[in-house]
């Protein structure tokens, strides 16, 4: 059982981070979220027999997911009506409890389900970093690119080269996509005129979605916070292009998915390992062995073959995420650039 002091804490531990990314709505429910804990309430009862670490399982945003998808699929409703305006003013903090409650209290089955299951998120806002790194492998392989994304979810960012981008005053791709990125730049500019083609595109997750399937669009859709709309826009663009490419995610895990990558006979193609915001969720054997597999491909890998390891991380837990590159035949890691975990901004090195 969740000790109450330890679930309120999580809550408001999350409340910051929110603050920190852009979503203050999202920062004020968990906050009355964990009074409601302090107060006995039903939110108390609500997480009494979630057994995981709060922190680690990420219990406030299983939380804030279901509430808002409570409120995305009853939007004339009184939550879907204050969710629907959460970049405004809104309610007082106990005008706002009241209405929370009430919902849960109404609804539970349908918040004890979303507690079962851990948060799924996509967040296309990476491609905007990512992008980069797929251009320095073309420019610097002149080859085309077998992408190989471990933690996946619904695969959106593998469409990443259908996106259109703006860093700056420069712009590259196509200016009729439906998705549409331009972070804030600093710094100078990845290879723009990098012949990039993504021959190739799979991915992997201990939990893919399809997003063939409304239903798991929705729950993507309930992870995204509600007073980022554009971000909310942006993943409705990424699914239709996913649908439009076929792009499917099996069910595996990292570190067999990346073994079973460099199992096939090498191609005329660069073979690159991409993963975003996901290593430090995995247990250090699972990444020891990613890593081993990756570093031993490379020692074989040659000029027309060649590795890449792409990854969008934060070096340590308190760092901003850093986009690192490596290439063999080499190997040595480069250091791209800097970014927001969604993306927002990126300091090109």
């Amino acid at each position: 059982m969740t000790d109450p002091i330890g679930a309120a804490d999580a809550l408001k531990l999350q409340a910051d981070f929110c603050d920190h990314l852009g979503s203050p709505f999202t920062g004020r429910v968990l906050r009355v979220l964990a009074r409601d804990i302090a107060m006995g309430g039903i939110v108390e009862d609500l997480i009494s027999g979630f057994e995981d670490e709060p922190v680690a399982a990420a219990l406030a945003l299983r939380v804030a997911g279901a509430l808002h998808r409570r409120a995305l699929d009853d939007p004339s409703g009184p939550l879907g009506e204050i969710y629907a305006a959460a970049g405004g003013a809104g309610p007082n903090d106990d005008a706002l409890r009241a209405v929370l409650v009430e919902d849960i209290a109404q609804n539970r089955p349908h918040y004890d389900a979303y507690l079962e299951g851990p948060p799924q998120t996509n967040e296309v806002g990476r491609s905007g970093v990512m992008i980069g790194g797929y251009l320095s492998i073309a420019e610097q392989t002149g080859l085309p690119l077998h992408v190989f994304e471990i933690g996946a979810s619904a695969g959106l960012n593998l469409g990443c080269d259908r996106f259109f981008y703006r860093f700056g005053e420069e712009v590259w791709g196509d200016a009729a996509s439906s998705v549409s990125l331009a972070p804030d730049w600093q710094g100078g500019l990845p290879p723009l005129h990098a012949d990039l083609q993504i021959a190739e595109r799979q991915g992997c997750d201990i939990a893919p979605v399809d997003v063939g399937q409304h239903e798991n669009q929705r729950r993507l859709e309930s992870y995204i916070w509600p007073d980022q709309p554009e971000r909310l826009a942006r993943l409705r663009g990424a699914v239709s292009i996913a649908k439009e490419l076929e792009i499917r995610v099996i069910h595996e895990s990292a570190d067999v998915f990346v073994e079973k990558a460099f199992q096939a006979p090498a191609p005329q193609a660069v073979r690159v390992i991409a993963h975003t915001i996901m290593w430090q969720y995995m247990p250090e054997d699972m990444q020891a062995r990613i890593e081993s597999t990756i570093r031993q491909a490379g020692e074989t890998a040659s000029g027309e073959s060649p590795v890449a390891w792409l990854r969008l991380e934060p070096v340590d837990v308190k760092d901003p995420p850093s986009l690192r590159l490596a290439v063999w035949p080499g190997g040595e890691t480069q250091e791209l650039a800097i970014a927001h975990p969604h993306g927002a901004s990126v300091k090109w090195l």
